[in-house]
């Protein structure tokens, strides 16, 4: 090979080069459904996309703007809630009765389908989804479930539950674990404790530094290492009696938050007069106060309605309740005040807890058979979670679709009925000609 041949072999690897940089530049910048629809281009998208380096970067470049918050309320009817804070929107649609929404973690969501008996992990943007049979009898109950997602390295996920046995249940948790590396076996873990306390309803499980922690209804957090697959309580935060003395056994639900902000667990309690933000400290096992401020807001009977959202590299913000309207306002901090103001306004709506973060994600979905599920009972999940695909990334509202079908088969039955009067008409004014001529 000449030299001249050899310069433009090596200046063509380079031009090469060069171009895969910008065309991951540019995939990168595109939104997430978007940049997953690249793939099916050639085999090198495919690739580059699928590769765990490139989806860090997409992560990156995604996270700030791609929150999204969703819940439901039972109604009736029951429906489905997104809210979106960039900029702040909002969306609502039917929801079955029989679908529980149980967890989100890095792009995936974990579902209940009662009617199956299936739990259902499942990524929206991908459209991908692993049903997985319940670990336990149903004469034993699951007290809370959690999932742990590792993305993009290793790019694999948990399951936790932590259920209750019917003998001697006051001394122990027991906890049922699969991996979906293993996805046909549930491994069974015990946690033996002095007292017995409940978790706290309304906080989600919340995965911190290879651990799922549940918040218990004195203040306290049960913790599992789902790496080492070891499980350990982390006591009540000790300030707590500072602000109430009698506060033996805080409230639950709107009262007592459990989350990440900025890296950190983080708790938020939300007393009468005064909201607490304490982080736990993971080197010295304690936890210190990081904020405190005048609570936001109450409405005239004294009920506190404030939601926290988490962030995981800002501080916490907040959906606080304007009274007597239904609307919401957006309280983030600000720096130059170390305050909340508001920043936004959320239109008329109703806010339930738990709210689950959600953020998209290419995060890989492990496919298995779907044995002693019965064939309608598969049609019914895959329509469903269709359903709730198009709802979470496109704002597409079952709702609408029904009105707009309905609205449509109506508009056409108007236009047959006026059809039909039309030709009764033309066939009125032929027999009226017919009898003139008669």
């Amino acid at each position: 090979m000449t030299d001249s041949n050899k310069r433009a072999k090596k200046d063509k690897g380079i031009m090469d080069l060069k171009d895969d940089v910008l065309v991951g530049e540019i995939i990168a910048r595109l939104p997430l459904k978007q940049a997953i629809q690249c793939k099916v281009l050639n085999k090198y998208l495919d690739f580059k996309i699928s590769d765990s380096e490139f989806s860090q970067i997409l992560l990156n470049r995604q996270k700030d703007g791609s929150l999204e918050l969703l819940y439901s309320v039972n109604g009736p009817p029951k429906t489905l809630h997104k809210i979106s804070l960039k900029p702040i929107n909002q969306w609502q649609t039917a929801f079955s009765d029989d679908i529980e929404i149980l967890s989100s973690c890095n792009g995936l969501i974990l579902f209940d389908f009662e009617r199956a008996k299936r739990f259902c992990v499942f990524n929206p943007i991908t459209g991908l989804h692993q049903l997985i049979p319940y670990p336990l009898p149903s004469s034993q109950l699951i007290g809370n479930i959690g999932l742990a997602v590792d993305y993009p390295n290793p790019n694999q996920y948990k399951v936790v539950t932590i259920s209750y046995p019917a003998e001697n249940s006051n001394s122990f948790y027991k906890f049922h674990v699969l991996s979906s590396e293993r996805p046909g076996l549930w491994r069974e873990i015990q946690l033996t404790t002095n007292t017995s306390i409940s978790l706290s309803f309304g906080s989600p499980t919340v995965y911190w530094r290879n651990s799922l922690h549940w918040l218990r209804s004195d203040g306290s957090v049960l913790a599992f290492d789902t790496k080492k697959e070891e499980a350990m309580l982390i006591d009540r935060p000790w300030f707590l009696d500072h602000y109430d003395v009698n506060c033996s056994k805080i409230p639950t639900g709107r009262d007592v938050w459990l989350g990440i902000a900025q890296g950190l667990l983080t708790l938020v309690y939300i007393f009468k007069e005064t909201i607490v933000i304490g982080t736990y400290d993971n080197v010295r096992s304690t936890w210190r106060i990081r904020h405190t401020f005048d609570n936001l807001i109450s409405d005239p009977k004294g009920m506190i309605d404030v939601f926290p959202i988490w962030n995981d590299s800002k501080h916490v913000c907040f959906l606080v309740d304007r009274p007597l309207t239904g609307y919401y306002d957006l309280r983030e901090y600000d720096t130059g005040t170390s305050g909340y103001k508001k920043t936004a306004e959320l239109g008329r709506t109703i806010v339930n807890s738990p709210i689950h973060c959600f953020q998209p994600t290419l995060a890989s979905v492990h496919k298995t058979p779907s044995d002693g599920v019965e064939t309608d009972d598969l049609e019914y999940i895959t329509a469903k979670l269709d359903e709730i695909r198009r709802f979470i990334i496109d704002g597409i509202c079952i709702q609408e679709e029904s009105s707009s079908s309905s609205s449509s088969s109506s508009s056409s039955s108007s236009e047959h009925e006026e059809e039909a009067e039309q030709g009764e008409e033309e066939e009125e004014g032929q027999d009226e000609e017919e009898e003139d001529q008669d």
